[in-house]
């Protein structure tokens, strides 16, 4: 399963945990589990303050919580949009006013507050837990637990999550190839090789934006190797991007990329074209590809910015990212956004109780956005495709966090892009590559 294991304490400024440990410990609010009640109501008396990095329409779906949570309760919510939510946090401690409630997307800072006791737990001491145990199992499957666990205690609570193993098609053009949805590597490799013969290019890129092919890489290695070895890999490096399993997972990634005819302009065309130019190659109105793979939130991306005479259903559709070993099955990897609490207060805990419950998961899984939640109404859910995607999620046995959100970003958010941006590029230089990431690799943890 996905579990949660911090990177190192050591980059976190001492100062930093010093002035979070001073504004952080307090005395535990008198506060049974469960969800929000008239006496927790009551005894929630001002405001908390929640931030997140969510602008757009992401805050307005989640304001639609916080609405109804501040109706049922008559608790006050302030909430703070940040795409520098790290800065922000420390910057709040360090002036005497920690937040109460952090949603954040990136679970090695929260491994790492977790070690340091910074942040609150929620399944703890036992017959006083924030969050009921049940609750949650009733609410998230124990892959998705786990990625709020540290040591064994809870800490996080995963609201909002996004599947990146999506691979984007267009129904009608497979349907005209004679083909089927793939299930396996082998037979999404016969899908491209048809499009080739027809004269076509089967997949669009993406590339220029390194990520892009992080996940890619993700997506393979989850398929040739365990979660065990996916996460020694990203996690704690116990794992070498030396490993023949590593390998296997960059040298299957480089022979995709390095076929010719399979990418428009080939492994150049890749590393120039952007994440959203590339969803255009298959779905813009001069496409020039037939599918594209990344996350979920491709869907909404074609419909509103891409091509809006696209249905959904009908013009574009998902499918699961396919099997490459069987033994290892189709696990999804994705992102999300995990609740902890920097501050212990009855405000505080009632929202975290909210978020728990069915109420919350039914309106915010309304606005058509991803949530783990098994307890969604999926009648709610606004479209079909929004309603499949959820299913996707809230069904998965195994979720892998996105691995270069896990590893430190020095290596994950910089090094790892330009190092797969030169794999696709020397497809035949895997070893060459390997060993750079190994040297950088042990720089970084």
């Amino acid at each position: 399963m996905a579990t949660f294991v911090p990177r190192k304490l050591s980059l976190i400024p001492i100062a930093f945990v010093v002035a979070l440990v001073a504004a952080c410990t307090q005395q535990p609010a008198a506060q049974s589990s469960g969800s929000p009640t008239a006496s927790a109501s009551a005894a929630a008396k001002g405001t908390i303050t929640v931030i997140a990095q969510w602008g757009g329409g992401e805050r307005d779906a989640f304001q639609k919580v916080i609405d109804a949570f501040t109706a049922k309760t008559g608790i006050a919510v302030n909430y703070e949009q940040s795409r520098s939510l790290e800065a922000l946090v420390r910057t709040r401690v360090a002036g005497g006013n920690p937040p109460d409630i952090v949603f954040y997307s990136r679970p090695g800072p929260i491994g790492e507050w977790a070690k340091a006791g910074l942040l609150i737990p929620l399944d703890e001491p036992v017959g006083k837990e924030i969050l009921d145990p049940k609750a949650v199992d009733a609410a998230l499957g124990k892959s998705f637990q786990d990625l709020g666990r540290f040591n064994g205690t809870l800490y996080g609570y995963l609201f909002k999550a996004d599947s990146k193993s999506t691979f984007w098609y267009k129904p009608k053009s497979l349907q005209a190839l004679g083909k089927q949805t793939p299930k396996t590597w082998d037979e999404l490799l016969a899908i491209a090789n048809a499009y080739k013969s027809a004269g076509k290019t089967p997949f669009g890129s993406g590339g220029k934006d390194g990520w892009v092919l992080t996940d890619w890489f993700e997506n393979i290695m989850s398929r040739v190797a365990s979660p065990k070895d996916y996460n020694d890999l990203h996690v704690t490096h116990k794992l070498a991007w030396t490993d023949p399993k590593v390998k296997k997972a960059l040298t299957t990634m480089a022979q995709l990329f390095g076929t010719a005819g399979y990418f428009p302009g080939g492994g150049q065309g890749v590393i120039g074209t952007q994440f959203t130019d590339g969803i255009a190659q298959a779905f813009g109105k001069n496409a020039t590809a037939e599918m594209f793979y990344e996350g979920g939130f491709v869907g909404s991306i074609i419909g509103t910015d891409i091509n809006k005479d696209l249905k959904p259903g009908d013009d574009y559709d998902f499918f699961t990212f396919p099997s490459i070993d069987s033994q290892f099955g189709t696990p999804l990897t994705g992102g999300g956004d995990l609740a902890i609490m920097f501050k212990d207060s009855a405000a505080g805990r009632a929202l975290m109780q909210y978020i728990v419950t069915k109420d919350a998961a039914d309106i915010y899984a309304a606005t058509g956005n991803g949530t783990p939640s098994k307890l969604v109404d999926t009648s709610k859910i606004p479209s079909a495709l929004a309603k499949k995607l959820h299913e996707q999620i809230a069904s998965a046995t195994v979720f892998l966090f996105d691995g270069s959100d896990l590893a430190p970003s020095a290596l994950g958010g910089d090094y790892e892009f330009t190092a797969l941006q030169d794999l696709v590029t020397h497809p035949n230089d895997v070893d060459r590559i390997a060993e750079g990431l190994e040297k950088f690799a042990k720089t970084a943890y």
